[in-house]
């Protein structure tokens, strides 16, 4: 099955471009970090295995990520957009064993506006609907429009974790340029620009090898 993957420092805007792809291409879309999320709040075997280890401050292990998206991965896909994965080389291994990557899409940010962004994001406590103040606001302050539930900043977006994810980016997911440049499936996306720059980019990307 083909499959296309985002790397990039938190805030890069993984997430909204792996959308935008999945949709464009009509391809499964996969964020790891939501399948964890969801799992652990509704408390399932593979969310209380997960809660232990995060609550132990340990890394989730690869074979317990490779488990979440053999579960998740639908069997009458067309293809699939990976947001959160691969973040190891162990993991980037297991993508070319099964599946057939086409290209990885490095969104390439500073981390000062990284951190501008981050402290704009904005996540409903009740249906989990997404927001940014400076790009996508509530119509009514720290309301959500879909459920009218208060909006929070993500524990995840605070700023001790900020610094604990970007420490963890660079030891862990940043050779990861370097395994797919060998491979020859890196792309290189300047993100600095408005999310709609950033996925013409990307859409010109795809018609190249």
């Amino acid at each position: 099955m083909n499959c296309y993957a985002f790397i990039g420092i938190q805030g890069s805007g993984k997430g909204t471009q792996a959308v935008l792809l999945s949709e464009y291409l009509n391809y499964q879309h996969i964020n790891i970090g939501d399948l964890f999320r969801y799992n652990i709040k509704n408390n399932t075997p593979m969310g209380q295995t997960v809660k232990a280890i995060i609550q132990r401050g340990e890394l989730v292990p690869d074979a317990t990520v490779f488990e979440l998206v053999r579960l998740n991965v639908s069997s009458d896909a067309l293809g699939i957009v990976f947001d959160g994965f691969p973040r190891t080389i162990a993991q980037a291994e297991y993508l070319l064993d099964h599946y057939q990557l086409q290209k990885v899409f490095y969104l390439d940010l500073s981390e000062t506006t990284a951190i501008q962004r981050i402290s704009a994001r904005r996540v409903c406590q009740s249906c989990g609907e997404n927001y940014n103040l400076n790009s996508q606001p509530p119509h009514t302050k720290d309301i959500c429009d879909k459920c009218g539930g208060l909006l929070i900043i993500r524990n995840d977006d605070k700023p001790d974790a900020i610094s604990k994810r970007f420490a963890e980016f660079y030891e862990q997911t940043s050779p990861l340029k370097e395994f797919f440049i060998k491979h020859n499936l890196l792309v290189n996306i300047k993100a600095e620009g408005t999310v709609q720059d950033i996925f013409d980019l990307l859409k010109v990307n795809l018609a190249s090898r």
